[in-house]
């Protein structure tokens, strides 16, 4: 066998490694992959660092207020339908207060 020069190409690791269409399998894999701790940590230590410095030179655009959102209120006071028909109950004529007595003096009885 003749002796081949060590190869610095990928072409060379497949030999061990396995063969090219795994090796693209495994380059997928691993820009898929989430991720890990240690280089979520540094990106935002980077992404802080960068608005610090632009906020040192001024070229920081100015942040707009974010006001927090107003939660509606869990427990709200409504009043009672009674005391709406009681205000409505003087606009009403003379004649239909008649008719609704004599109603309500009917369905009393049963």
């Amino acid at each position: 066998m003749s002796r081949m020069k060590k190869s610095r190409s990928m072409k060379g690791k497949l030999g061990k490694t396995g063969t090219k269409e795994m090796l693209k399998e495994q380059k997928k894999a691993r820009k898929a992959a989430s991720p890990s701790r240690f280089d979520a940590k540094k990106t935002k230590q980077r992404k802080e660092q960068a608005q610090r410095k632009l906020g040192r030179l001024g070229l920081l655009p100015e942040a707009e207020k974010v006001e927090p959102k107003v939660r509606p209120k869990r427990f709200t006071f409504t009043p009672k339908v009674a005391e709406a028909t009681v205000a409505e109950a003087p606009e009403k004529s003379a004649e239909q207060l008649v008719k609704n007595d004599l109603l309500d003096a009917l369905t009393e009885e049963n």
